[in-house]
């Protein structure tokens, strides 16, 4: 048991990454929120986690939605241990073609959402002098890909604001790091590759994009996330996890 007694909120919590991080820190002993604009299936998620483990609807881009969200958890827990900034939107169009609403959707979900739910649980575990944030950026924001100006320009702020924000919160006693997972088996990926004229072919591709030749799964992304939340990660502060099969060491 890494997080024994731990208490812990998940952005986007009810698929994917966020869903593996989910069950591997219940796994691990922790209090789970899950929270999700899909609010079915994070309450469907955290009835088959049991325990503690709640499910709150969350748009991630709305500020007085955050602020209510946070105000409940912390009436309901008190202190919260670990913040994971796991919400996402993807986009794949050239620059030219992007729209200023998609543009927005991306830059509010991806880079101003993880400032929100940091402007507003931090505060507590400042107070508190402990706890840990990580903030689940991609390859996208450390290595520039074409389609990809909204998507990697989110992912790349969310790099350096991880890096700001540690340095705010390097004597406080609260830690904040990144991991940046590369080609992941999820639904996000499924979506893009359902685009594709060939959807295998398309996989193919993606696949050899890994230098170890397959995708990764959302639980090994999970396991990197536990590592930052567990106190395993005391002397990380503002530290990048490229969680990549390798790409960025080429």
């Amino acid at each position: 048991m890494r997080l024994p007694g731990f208490k812990c909120v998940v952005t986007g919590g009810a698929s994917g990454i966020g869903a593996a991080t989910v069950r591997r820190f219940v796994s691990e002993g922790a209090a789970v929120c899950i929270l999700d604009r899909d609010l079915a299936s994070a309450e469907q998620l955290a009835a088959e986690c049991g325990g503690e483990t709640f499910a709150l609807e969350l748009d991630v881009r709305l500020e007085p939605s955050v602020q209510q969200v946070a105000d409940a958890v912390l009436s309901r827990w008190g202190s919260v241990d670990v913040l994971v900034n796991n919400a996402g939107s993807e986009l794949n169009k050239t620059y030219d073609q992007t729209t200023l609403d998609e543009w927005d959707r991306v830059l509010d979900t991806d880079l101003k959402g993880p400032w929100l739910l940091c402007k507003y649980f931090v505060p507590s575990m400042v107070a508190r002098g402990s706890g840990s944030v990580i903030n689940v950026s991609s390859l996208n924001g450390l290595v520039g890909f074409p389609l990809s100006t909204a998507y990697g320009s989110a992912k790349g702020g969310l790099v350096v604001f991880t890096k700001d924000m540690a340095i705010e919160l390097a004597t406080s006693g609260v830690r904040i790091n990144c991991v940046c997972p590369g080609v992941i088996q999820t639904p996000m990926m499924e979506r893009w590759t359902d685009l594709m004229p060939d959807k295998e072919e398309a996989k193919a591709m993606l696949r050899g994009v890994m230098p170890i030749g397959r995708m990764g799964t959302a639980e090994e992304v999970a396991g990197a996330i536990l590592f930052f939340a567990s106190e395993d990660s005391s002397l990380c502060q503002g530290a990048v996890l490229s969680v990549d099969g390798g790409f960025t060491a080429q």
